[in-house]
């Protein structure tokens, strides 16, 4: 493997624990009513 094909690979794998992490992050049902709350942020009146 050459250098830039070694980058590549950390690259992705470093990628693909961040996408996993935040996707359980998201999903996870304890952090549902946190992200209730912002759904509508842009459109809420003060």
């Amino acid at each position: 493997m050459t250098p830039i094909d070694k980058i590549g690979v950390v690259t992705v794998l470093i990628l693909f624990v961040l996408m996993v992490s935040a996707y359980f992050y998201a999903f996870r049902p304890k952090n549902k009513k946190k992200f209730e709350e912002l759904n509508n942020f842009v459109n809420k009146e003060d």
